[in-house]
């Protein structure tokens, strides 16, 4: 608790004197239980203090961590960041430093959080945490574990009083627990165990994206196409079944309805968890969902939460994008009508929860993967991520390895830090990690300018369905000319909080620059709104994302050319005047696709030897199920929506989910790395305009941005070749970024006999794994660098190319020669397998800036193409 002196109820102090120099922003000293900081002008700090008392009664020892959401533009830092309390009523001091090179603070949350009370009645003599034991493989029989798993148990938990949150004997070996600082790195030097690391917290990166897939498939100008027109999304393509590691699910969606489905396929191993709560009885599994487990760990004591029942919407959301059955005339509010539908909709679905409103604990997750492959689960979609310089502490990374030895195809949202260089995670080679890119549908929200015998429009972007009088205009101003005095004015004309003058704003629309990203919207519109304006113009040009808007108030988007427009029209017009038009969504009318800012780019910060993302999907403003009666996300007026309208490669990530449910429906021998081959090989470069895809900024987009491209749906049915990458590819990998053949042995049970790390191996040597794309590292031009590759004939007998002959076509930059040997390649029977290197060189001494470029075979059926990257860094 926070406690101070209240003077009605306490006599002053002796000798008690006001500070001097006393003033109104000195309040923010006080040992109040929030924060408020006023006169901040921005390019500095300030510093607050705050004193909390413990008050738990029934415990002498106990933890408390710190946990902050912070605004663009700001640092928080918190000063210790773990308090620990040794006795009741003792009292302990934090420190709060706000740095900002802005002139503005907008919005501040800080929180405490409690963490995990020992239960013994000494505090510990070190800092205690929960933390993750990976022990690598488990053991050939699953029902005894690891016998270094036991014996550690026995001797270390037990004889502290402690018992593991989660044990892990599925798909590897290891177990979470509550451990002092001293115990872990106990832990860590037993033999057996492969590394120890604090149990994090993941973010998660928070229709008609399926039928303009189906409109980029078409775009392939090849013979399968044509063949392929004929499918339909809803056709039964299999029991394919989904594993989504995420927020949980709401069963009683349309989207999870069994009608006609067959029965729960038999090798189907796993369970439905009622919960312990919120009436568990409510929740029932069916033919559709099969599955649902649910994970808690010692940081979420909220008992509520003990159930797969999703509470988020996170999880609903990312289910029916992959798998939803269809539903007919399904809108948000009356736009984006249609039909909706999953890109697989006949396959099963089986829900593992392991996040909560706080994120994903990383025990969950490694508990999750554990089951879901004793589950016998085909796919495994998973849309969060934590960037991690060590595989062997990266939770998702270790699921994933795991997961993929057993022949399930993990798929991962690259996350939403873009458009930063090396922002890209869930970079393993054995993922497949999707980008996010827009699709043509548009939610327009235009603007008229001035009266009925002037009147100009304005195209503009938004969501808005507020109620609206379509004959009333209102006075327009810019932001600017409603600023305090005082006020900065960079801040008040970005509509930043308590900058702007209420009688002025009122009952105006203001028009409002946008220098601070896509979040920064909501904040501006709310500002606006809480002064009294109708309704907020954004100026910006690179915000694609409309799902952070509040429907409910007019808010609408406009490029900066129009943003001129408008703005000569406020300042050569007496008094001006402006209508925000009701939103009505268009499909085929945008140009797309194209990679909005937030989605996160390459190269990978462990190595660029490897190129992800490895391909884009749809992620911006899709349209799928949510939770039935969420009153939080009902705008205000309206009954809660049963389908919600989000963004985020979060949202890309269940598209191609779905599309390898589909693969392996068809394909049931395919490995992972064949479903990834198909799915990268036959990606698209351009757009529905033929042009080629672009960023935010309209700039060309990159292999860094989308990695093979934008995934189609009906060519990764049939790709003609495909790159297999093996266990043994896997195994260099590790090798080349540095672990030993030791700590290799005891993460896999299947290295193949005779298998060694090779010799003086770098981590340049990842080139040379059989991945689809190419990436070359520390290229200095002085001499060439060769790469090498084998490709797989998976041809169809149904059209004859088994015997076939493929060449090759170089796409090469200025400044960089490519060559292939040899030029062709020519099969004779499915399954065939064929070499070939590539030689790269170069004229010039160094390359001045990254080369991209392409080598595509194709045998006039098939077009089988690999994006590469060739760079003059190096690799850390």
């Amino acid at each position: 608790v926070y406690t101070f002196s209240e003077p009605s109820l306490q006599p002053v102090p002796q000798n008690f004197t006001c500070p001097a120099e006393s003033k109104l922003d000195l309040i923010s000293t006080i040992n109040y239980p929030s924060i408020g900081i006023s006169g901040f002008k921005g390019n500095e700090n300030k510093t607050v203090n705050r004193t909390v008392r413990l008050m738990l009664v029934e415990t002498v020892c106990a933890v408390y961590t710190v946990s902050l959401e912070t605004p663009p533009g700001f640092t928080i830092q918190v000063t210790p960041e773990k308090l620990q309390f040794t006795k009741y009523g003792e009292k302990l001091t934090y420190q709060v430093i706000v740095f900002s090179a802005l002139l503005h603070l907008s919005k501040m949350y800080l929180e405490l959080l409690l963490g995990k009370m020992p239960s013994t009645s000494e505090c510990e003599t070190s800092t205690s945490g929960d933390y993750i034991i990976y022990m690598g493989a488990a053991s050939s029989d699953e029902s005894t574990g690891n016998d270094h798993h036991i014996e550690l148990m026995s001797t270390m938990l037990k004889r502290s009083g402690k018992t593991p949150m989660h044990r892990y004997k599925h798909g590897f070996s290891g177990f979470a627990a509550h451990l002092s600082e001293d115990e872990a790195r106990l832990m860590a030097e037993q033999p057996g165990v492969v590394s120890v690391f604090p149990d994090q917290m993941l973010p998660l990166h928070t229709t008609r994206s399926w039928d303009f897939l189906v409109q980029e498939s078409y775009q392939r100008e090849t013979h399968f196409t044509e063949m392929n027109s004929q499918q339909e999304l809803d056709v039964a393509v299999g029991d394919t079944i989904i594993g989504f590691i995420d927020s949980g699910i709401w069963p009683e969606s349309e989207s999870f309805n069994d009608m006609h489905m067959r029965p729960v396929p038999d090798r189907w191993k796993g369970t439905c968890m009622r919960g312990k709560k919120t009436e568990p009885d409510a929740f029932r599994c069916n033919r559709k969902l099969i599955g649902a487990r649910y994970y808690n760990s010692s940081f979420l004591l909220d008992p509520d939460y003990e159930t797969p029942r999703d509470f988020l919407g996170h999880g609903t959301h990312v289910a029916s994008i992959a798998a939803g059955r269809i539903i007919s005339d399904a809108s948000y509010y009356g736009l984006a009508g249609g039909i909706m539908r999953g890109g697989s909709p006949t396959s099963r679905i089986a829900m593992y929860r392991a996040c909560s409103l706080l994120g994903c604990r990383g025990s969950s997750i490694l508990a999750a993967f554990d089951d879901a492959i004793a589950d016998r689960v085909d796919i495994i979609s998973i849309s969060m991520g934590l960037f991690i310089d060590n595989l062997l502490e990266d939770p998702l990374s270790i699921g994933s390895f795991h997961a993929v030895e057993r022949g399930i195809t993990v798929i991962c949202s690259a996350g939403n830090l873009g458009p930063s260089s090396q922002s890209v995670v869930n970079a393993a080679p054995w993922m497949i990690t999707v980008g996010a890119s827009t699709i043509d549908r548009g939610f327009e929200s235009n603007i008229l300018l001035g009266g009925l015998d002037n009147i100009r429009l304005i195209k503009g972007a938004g969501i808005n369905i507020a109620n609206i009088d379509r004959t009333q205009s209102y006075s327009i101003i810019h932001a600017r000319s409603a600023k305090k005095i005082g006020a900065n004015e960079e801040a008040a004309r970005n509509c930043a909080g308590n900058t702007m003058n209420r009688t002025i704003v009122e009952g105006k629309i203001v028009v409002c620059d946008n220098d601070y990203g896509n979040q920064a919207i909501q904040w501006k519109s709310e500002e606006v709104k809480r002064l009294g304006g109708t309704g907020v113009i954004v100026i910006d040009d690179e915000s694609m994302d409309l799902s952070y808007i509040d429907p409910s108030f007019l808010v609408t988007i406009v490029k900066p050319v129009d943003g001129l427009e408008i703005m000569s029209y406020i300042n050569s017009t007496r008094e001006p005047i402006a209508m925000i038009m009701p939103t009505r969504s268009r499909t085929g009318h945008e140009l797309a696709p194209s990679i909005p800012s937030f989605s996160s780019r390459g190269p990978y910060l462990l190595t660029r030897s490897i190129l992800k993302p490895d391909i884009a999907a749809p992620g911006v403003n899709i349209l799928a199920s949510w939770l039935i009666g969420d009153l939080n996300a009902a705008p205000q007026g309206k009954e809660p929506p049963l389908v919600n309208i989000e963004s985020g490669t979060s949202m890309s990530c269940p598209h191609v989910s779905g599309i390898a449910a589909r693969l392996k429906s068809e394909n049931p021998s395919w490995s992972p790395a064949a479903i990834r081959s198909a799915i990268m090989t036959t990606a698209v470069q351009i757009t529905n305009t033929g042009s080629h895809i672009t960023t935010e900024t309209g700039d060309k987009a990159t292999p860094y941005d989308f990695g093979a491209g934008q995934v189609t749906i009906f060519g990764p049915s049939s790709p003609g070749l495909v790159y297999e990458t093996n266990q043994i590819d896997y195994l260099n990998f590790l090798c080349y970024v540095g672990f030993t053949y030791d700590q290799i042995r005891r993460i896999s049970h299947r290295i193949p006999q005779g298998f060694a790390c090779p010799e003086q191996s770098s981590k340049g040597d990842i080139s040379d794994i059989n991945y689809p794309s190419i990436s070359v590292s520390n290229f200095n031009g002085d001499e060439s660098r060769r790469v090498s590759r084998t490709v797989t004939n998976v041809a169809s007998r149904l059209i004859g190319d088994e015997d076939t002959v493929y060449n090759v076509s170089i796409n090469a930059p200025k400044g960089l020669r490519v060559r292939v040997i040899p030029r062709s390649l020519q099969f004779k029977n499915i399954g065939d397998t064929l070499r070939y290197q590539v030689i790269f060189s170069s004229s010039t001494s160094t390359l001045k800036e990254d080369a991209f470029g392409s080598i595509t075979w194709s045998n006039g059926m098939h077009r089988v193409r690999s994006p590469f990257v060739v760079t003059s860094k190096a690799d850390i």
